[in-house]
């Protein structure tokens, strides 16, 4: 099958963000042994600075001309903005037979998502979304369905085996990002939801080492950084903005545990449907103490520490692979449901 992948490939950020979902997803369609064709719509967009006084309109003529040289079976957009309605009608007038659908890592109820969604509901065959709250079903029309994922694990990305480490530096890792775009921290938006809970560490539990970065002006950690201070930890923090949404996590979730770090998991979440006490530890983010508590308890026995990371390491890369999930975005893209079994409870909600 041929596939035009359109999604912000992020050029402009020089491999900082090396472990986007949109790479994971790539990965998954080649290995599925897919013909891929990707087009990065928002460094294209800055290629031309006409996009900037015509609305993307060369942009969006260029993405007309590459669907036609390349005439895929299967358009798969990934939070790619730019991309004109007009476009996409256009993309059916050239082949009837073509199926569009999208994914989106974000919080429904945050960064305008919901909206984005319903704006073009009338041209997308199937939306996939890092969500299973009923609510999500809002954006729908009655010809067309979203689907909860999990968020995607992937060897090649996420290669690291942090439960195998012999001595670390630390003893937990955080880090706030602020968002993708600048990479700094935004003195004006202090992100008081997560900075609670590292306060509550730091002030209450001192002889715990920790390594958090995005936080008390310690600039956000990004790259191979990244990875090399996550190394450095046995235990990282997946610490999520609200609203809950059933099974939404930051897609830190995948970065942490898929590299071999002992992670915890609001159980507000309801990520215990996916993951055991065994994998991760849980915490109850309506008590600030919970955490701190089971923070402290765990580091009494490291080598329990290892063993959890490793059994959630093994889960994630096993059952939630970039070659499983990209097989179900095609599998309820053509079937309309999912017709083989998955190895985590499906929701996919109609209108």
């Amino acid at each position: 099958m041929k596939i035009l992948h359109i999604s912000n490939f992020v050029q402009k950020q020089k491999g900082r963000l090396q472990w986007n979902h949109c790479f994971k997803i790539n990965n998954g369609f080649i290995r599925n042994g897919h013909n891929v064709c990707t087009f990065s719509d928002r460094d294209m967009s800055r290629m031309n600075l006409l996009n900037k006084l015509n609305n993307n309109k060369n942009l969006n003529k260029y993405l007309i001309e590459t669907f036609k040289n390349f005439f895929p079976d299967l358009v798969v957009l990934g939070h790619a903005d730019k991309i004109h309605h007009e476009t996409l009608n256009e993309f059916r007038s050239i082949n009837k037979n073509i199926k569009i659908i999208e994914w989106n890592v974000d919080n429904y109820f945050l960064d305008n998502t919901e909206q984005k969604l319903k704006s073009r509901s009338h041209l997308i065959d199937a939306y996939f979304i890092t969500n299973a709250d009923e609510a999500i079903r809002s954006c729908l029309n009655e010809n067309n369905s979203i689907s909860f994922f999990p968020n995607i694990f992937d060897k090649s990305i996420e290669n690291l085996r942090i439960y195998e480490n012999h001595s670390y530096d630390y003893d937990v890792f955080y880090a706030l990002s602020y968002g993708v775009g600048t990479g700094k921290i935004r003195y004006s938006k202090s992100d008081y939801q997560r900075e609670i809970f590292l306060d509550h560490i730091t002030k209450n539990y001192p002889k715990i080492k920790t390594n958090f970065y995005g936080y008390l002006g310690k600039q956000p950690v990004w790259g191979n950084e990244f990875e090399k201070e996550l190394n450095k930890s046995p235990i990282s923090l997946n610490l999520s903005r609200k609203p809950y949404l059933k099974f939404y996590s930051s897609d830190r979730i995948s970065q942490y545990l898929g590299n071999g770090s002992c992670i915890f998991i609001d159980i507000n979440s309801k990520l215990d449907e996916l993951f055991t006490n065994e994998e991760v530890i849980f915490f109850d983010s309506n008590d600030v103490t919970s955490l701190g508590k089971k923070l402290h308890d765990a580091l009494e026995n490291i080598d329990n520490v290892r063993s959890i990371a490793k059994k959630g390491w093994e889960r994630g890369h096993k059952y939630y692979n970039e070659i499983i999930i990209t097989n179900y975005f095609i599998d309820i893209a053509f079937n309309g449901k999912a017709t083989q079994e998955y190895s985590w409870p499906l929701h996919t909600f109609k209108k």
